[in-house]
């Protein structure tokens, strides 16, 4: 097996190394022809959409500079004195005035034009853009001058109200203009009489004259065409400005094409590169062929590991290559088992959390029913002396009738007595059905209600207790159940101010009245020591209390929520981020 691995080691070594180096020629010497020839054709096309691009371009430059130029020769015409000088044929006071303007003109030569038609400053100006110019425009156009092609803008000047001359600038065509087209264009540029005679050119003699000569024999026009010139090939279009001249942008090939000879190179040395890094990677993986037995065993000690992702080998040798399907095979089936007992556990966990949970609700329904049994022998034991002492204030209220102040708290005495009754009734409905028909009341007005009654037994020196929110609510719970609920939060939030020690603390209680996503909703927060951690779960259970046998017997927060949830809201408490307790009320609205 050893002396197989061996020879078959030595054969791939030489078969990939050969197969590399074969590979590598057969593939890269056509290519590189076929990219080179590419390469110059995509140069020469892009050199040629650029060059048809050129006329454009010098056309939109030319629209651009025509309205500066108007702008310029409208401004030049309505110089101060100007007019006046033209209309008196005054040539020294106009040039005086043209002199004094030319700061202004960014380096154009101005132009005057008199009442005859004659150009008194600046070059000859056809006849034709004389007459446009009385006729009340602004013309702008390209006339040769002597060898010069300029372009010439102009604009009416009047005098009491009669045509008395022009007055405008003209721009020359030049190597200035030549040198501004060639970086716009990126080309060179030859600007040019219809004649054939240069007046501006970024490029040298020789070429230019070939140019020329081209363009004298109607060889350019707008489309590029290919001129042959002593110092090489060129690419050359036509922009004619109107019978004045032309302009000529022109690019070189050689130019274009110089980056070539360093592709060459370059692709010479990334060949040879290329080359010598695939034989040197190809004697590496020859040399050093994953061994098979090896592999096997590393991916047995993952799996030991629990690791199932271990490479595994792979072979031509029919043996090792079915060793290695079959533990891959293995491990899978392990992985797939492993998986299935750990889901089966999860599940497991599962069904017990969700059994202990059950069977921790049914012995909380279980002590909430006996709760509830005997806070309804307690209410009804409650009823009687409650209706007995309502009729003996109300004879006392009968006898301080005159007595304004002893009737208010006789009413409110009854009050309580009357919602200490209806509490009785409602204790004892709590375990069965209500009726459906929801009695509604106003939450901000019963708050206030219950504002008032805390105020009577609290020290308002210690505990401020307001109402806030909207006045307009209507909840469905009868009133007299949301003040049982108010009060007994509003009790226990005065109690627990009263133990902070600080003889300078002063306690507020906010009750806070909403409607923010349909329910009504009231928030009784204060900024006392907020509710301790051991006994949050345990807030709303029957008979707990933390103020021992003698203040309380745990039943106001459980009588609260149940009242809550029987008009189908919910209660909950918990501690302020910045300090106190709060409890979240939500109702139907009524």
């Amino acid at each position: 097996m050893r002396a197989l691995r061996s020879a078959g080691t030595i054969n791939l070594q030489r078969a990939l190394l050969g197969s590399v180096a074969v590979a590598m020629l057969a593939g890269f010497v056509p290519a590189s022809i076929a990219l080179d020839r590419r390469l110059a054709a995509a140069l020469e096309d892009r050199a040629r959409i650029d060059l048809a691009l050129a006329p454009r371009l010098l056309a939109d430059r030319m629209t651009a500079t025509s309205d500066a130029m108007m702008m310029h020769a409208k401004d030049l015409a309505q110089l101060p004195g100007l007019a006046a000088a033209l209309g008196a044929g005054d040539r020294v006071a106009a040039l005086r005035l043209v002199d004094g303007a030319r700061a202004t003109l960014g380096g154009s030569e101005p132009l005057i034009v008199g009442r005859d038609g004659a150009a008194w400053v600046g070059p000859h100006v056809d006849s034709t853009m004389v007459a446009e110019t009385r006729a009340g425009r602004m013309p702008v156009a390209t006339q040769r001058a002597g060898d010069m092609v300029q372009r010439i803008a102009l604009a009416p000047v009047h005098h009491a109200g009669k045509w008395v001359g022009a007055a405008g600038l003209a721009n020359a065509l030049d190597d200035r203009v030549a040198g501004l087209l060639a970086g716009l264009t990126r080309s060179g540029v030859v600007i040019a009489t219809a004649d054939n005679h240069a007046t501006g050119t970024t490029l040298d003699t020789a070429t230019t004259l070939a140019l020329l000569a081209a363009a004298r024999n109607a060889e350019l026009d707008s489309v590029p065409r290919m001129v042959e010139a002593a110092r090489g090939r060129y690419l050359a279009v036509a922009a004619p400005q109107s019978s004045a001249g032309l302009v000529i942008f022109v690019r070189s090939m050689d130019d274009e094409l110089a980056v070539l000879p360093v592709l060459r190179r370059v692709a010479g040395v990334a060949a040879f590169g290329a080359l010598l890094v695939a034989l040197l990677l190809g004697a590496v993986l020859a040399t050093r062929i994953a061994r098979p037995v090896e592999q096997l065993a590393a991916a047995a000690s993952a799996l030991a590991e629990e690791r199932f992702t271990a490479p595994l080998p792979v072979s031509r040798i029919h043996e090792v290559s079915r060793m290695s399907n079959a533990f891959d095979a293995m491990r899978r089936a392990l992985a797939a088992r492993l998986d299935e007992l750990r889901h089966a556990n999860e599940t497991l966990g599962e069904g017990n959390a969700r059994l202990t949970a059950l069977q921790a609700e049914l012995m909380q329904r279980d002590r909430l029913a006996a709760t509830g049994r005997l806070v309804t022998q307690l209410a009804h034991e409650i009823r009687n002396p409650v209706a007995s002492l309502r009729n003996c204030l109300e004879l006392i209220r009968r006898r301080v009738v005159h007595d304004p102040e002893a009737t208010e708290f006789a009413d409110l005495a009854i009050d309580e007595l009357l919602r200490m009754h209806e509490l009785a009734e409602q204790m004892l409905d709590l375990n069965r059905p209500r009726n459906s028909g929801a009695v509604t009341c106003n939450p901000f007005v019963v708050a206030n209600e219950v504002i008032r009654l805390a105020n009577l037994a609290t020290d308002l020196t210690r505990c401020r207790i307001t109402a806030m929110g909207d006045s307009t609510l209507t909840a469905a719970i009868a009133p007299d159940a949301l003040k049982q609920v108010l009060l007994n939060i509003v009790h226990n939030a005065r109690e627990a101010l009263a133990t902070i020690d600080s003889p300078h603390a002063s306690g507020v209680v906010d009750i806070v009245i909403g409607q923010p996503d349909g329910a009504i909703v009231i928030d009784v927060s204060d900024n006392g020591p907020g509710i301790a951690a051991d006994i949050a779960a345990r807030l709303f259970d029957p008979f707990f209390t933390t103020k021992g046998d003698m203040h309380g017997v745990g039943l106001g927060l459980f009588v609260a929520e149940g009242l809550v949830r029987s008009t189908g809201g919910r209660m909950q408490a918990g501690n302020r981020d910045n300090g106190g307790a709060f409890v979240h009320i939500e109702l139907p609205p009524g």
